[in-house]
């Protein structure tokens, strides 16, 4: 290690170690970082899901703002925005007032999980494991039926679209 301070130079060996005050093992710790790791890309992916989400609802809305109000594509890029936003809402918490409204979703239950075991040094709880399992869970059945869902409407709407000229509706991709 190198410390400079103005014209002096300070050089060492730096030493990181676990404080031996500390009442977990190693092991403990390792069981906590390696839950809190995958508890972080659970994170990951539901952001990532959620901006999927919400790129095709904006670009659904984006579309039909084109339309005449008497043409059909027009209804199933309303249908698509409403059914993006009935989807993003098993994700995230939509009510107007942020927390204060106690409403809680996926997001909400994973980063209070998330926080329950990154500020805690040893091992987690058989409860925090079976959370983790329980969310990841839910959010795979909400990814599948994304995915599903998309492959499903999307492709003929698409269609619809290039026939009339306009852009098609991307989906954000990880």
């Amino acid at each position: 290690m190198k410390l400079i301070k103005g014209d002096q130079t300070y050089s060492g060996t730096l030493k990181v170690v676990l404080d031996p005050r500390a009442k977990y093992s190693l092991d403990d710790r390792k069981a906590q970082f390696d839950l809190s790791m995958k508890l972080y890309r659970s994170l990951e992916h539901m952001s990532y899901a959620t901006a999927a989400i919400q790129g095709v609802r904006d670009d659904a809305t984006a579309r039909t703002a084109k339309l005449g109000d008497q043409d059909p594509l027009r209804a199933r890029l309303q249908k698509l925005a409403a059914d993006s936003d009935a989807l993003r809402s098993k994700i995230v918490a939509t009510k107007e007032g942020g927390m204060i409204t106690g409403e809680e979703r996926l997001r909400e239950n994973l980063t209070d999980l998330y926080g329950n075991v990154i500020y805690f040094d040893g091992r987690p709880s058989r409860t925090e494991f079976a959370r983790t399992t329980a969310i990841g869970r839910e959010m795979t059945d909400v990814s599948k039926t994304f995915e599903a869902w998309i492959s499903r409407e999307l492709g003929g709407i698409n269609s619809a679209l290039a026939a009339k000229q306009l852009q098609p509706i991307p989906v954000l991709v990880p």
